[in-house]
């Protein structure tokens, strides 16, 4: 399982992929080597753009799986 106490402080999203591989929530945060194919430069970019969604996704489902056991 996923420890998701070690990304606490955190830059805060939402981040977005600009183009180019770059990542920026109020800054450039990363960046992504175009070391693939264009679609998996994109999507890799994307996923890390995504990565504050995925976080409070997996913590909401937590919370759910919580109420129901």
């Amino acid at each position: 399982m996923i420890d998701t106490d070690k990304y606490k402080g955190h830059t805060e999203g939402p981040w977005t992929a600009i183009g180019n591989g770059e990542i920026e929530a109020h800054y450039s945060i990363a960046q992504v080597l175009p070391f693939v194919s264009p679609k998996a430069f994109d999507a890799t970019a994307n996923l890390i753009a995504d990565a504050p969604l995925l976080l409070e996704e997996v913590k909401r489902l937590r919370e759910a799986i919580a109420d129901v056991a």
